[in-house]
């Protein structure tokens, strides 16, 4: 017979549960969130976890909220709200090699998967689910490639319809070898266009590849069919040994800001579209984000006012390099701010106020309070540590 102290324990543990469950749907649904007690965050590692926290801008607490097991879940995208539960979905991007592969979950209380797809390329280090076309992508870096998946009714991560491999390389054996494809951003649709065009850059071969995608409408939703068509005459050849790693774009300005790894450099091109209506980048800034130049410049983000930009940077003197954007658009950098080792990925929460770090050296996520005026970062103190696993992408919940 079980005694009355277990059974409460357990009808407390059951209570708690209930109550963060119930906290949890209403922050995750109200996305941006009106609510005081804060944002719903992801955390993509190297290990063997993900994991979901409530970060509280007030008090700069996190709270935990649950974990998932996947071997090296490195990146995270958050996905819709699904119609037939209306849970949403998540999708993360497990780089293990030769056994990789994309996986989808339930975004409840248990952090439930729901599907598996193991034909992604080798190391994808970068996904997002596109909601227009209904499918998840993968920037997949040690084969060089950019893979397609269907989504189910259910949000789950369906067939692969596409893999595309690029060939090429660049100057810099060690890094340069070949291909390897590190982050997928869409243009902004043309007015009356039927297609939109997906950007892809291949840090092995020095350019960003242009892709075209037909409107959902045309895409045929069987297995191995063609998505993507590549455009290589719309290619964007950056320097020699730069390695593009991430880009940024500004709808607004028609821009699109691209971060380079190796050279630590940040590239701005304006575009607009021909005749055809093709894309055409034009090149009107180039500016030394790693004054060290130390090879290992990661992330880019644009802050949500549009008037601040940032590039992160490890190896050397690790931190966020800030940029100014004036109302003409011209670009300044107006500072730096040092992190912990080796800031891989970083996020912005929706209203501005405070950026979140993933330290990866560190196995941990920090937070930075941003300055509305001069967009400076100033470390709060706040940060989440991790016992293993080593933070590699942080994802704020919009």
């Amino acid at each position: 017979m079980k005694k009355p102290g277990i059974i409460a324990a357990v009808a407390g543990i059951l209570l708690i549960a209930v109550v963060l469950s119930v906290l949890f749907c209403l922050k995750r649904s109200a996305g941006k969130t009106e609510l005081q007690e804060g944002y719903v965050v992801y955390i993509g590692t190297y290990g063997n976890h993900f994991y979901r926290y409530i970060f509280d801008q007030e008090t700069r607490s996190f709270t935990p909220l649950g974990k998932a097991e996947l071997v090296n879940p490195s990146y995270i995208a958050l996905g819709e709200e699904n119609m037939l539960d209306g849970i949403y979905d998540l999708y993360a991007a497990s780089e293990a090699g030769a056994g990789s592969g994309v996986y989808s979950f339930a975004d409840d209380i248990m952090l439930t998967r729901t599907g598996s797809n193991s034909r992604t390329g080798h190391d994808p280090c970068f996904l997002f689910y596109d909601r227009e076309s209904d499918t998840v992508m993968t920037a997949d870096y040690g084969s060089g490639s950019v893979s397609v998946f269907d989504v189910g009714d259910d949000g789950s991560v369906g067939a692969l319809l596409q893999s595309l491999v690029f060939r090429g390389s660049g100057p810099v054996a060690s890094r340069q070898e070949s291909s390897h494809i590190h982050q997928l951003k869409f243009l902004p649709r043309q007015e009356g266009a039927d297609a939109r065009y997906l950007l892809a850059s291949d840090l092995g071969a020095d350019r960003i590849r242009v892709m075209k995608m037909p409107d959902a409408g045309q895409i045929p939703f069987r297995e191995n069919m063609p998505v993507l068509s590549c455009l290589p005459e719309c290619d964007i050849i950056c320097g020699a040994g730069s390695g593009p790693r991430h880009m940024e774009v500004d709808t607004l300005r028609r821009r699109l800001y691209c971060l380079t790894e190796l050279s630590g450099e940040l590239l701005v091109f304006d575009f607009s579209f021909d005749g055809d209506g093709r894309p055409v980048f034009d090149m009107t800034g180039r500016f030394l984000a790693d004054d060290l130049r130390a090879g290992g410049s990661a992330d880019i983000h644009l802050h949500p006012s549009g008037d601040f930009l940032y590039t992160s940077h490890r190896l050397k003197k690790d931190g966020i390099s800030v940029f100014s954007i004036a109302e003409d658009g011209s670009v300044t950098k107006v500072g730096y701010c040092r992190t912990g080792k080796h800031p891989r990925n970083f996020a912005i929460a929706p209203d501005g106020k405070t950026m979140l770090v993933a330290c990866r050296d560190d196995r941990s996520v920090e937070a930075y309070e941003i300055d509305p005026e001069t967009g400076m970062l100033s470390y709060t103190g706040s940060r989440v540590k991790f016992a293993e696993d080593m933070p590699s992408c942080v994802r704020i919940a919009e």
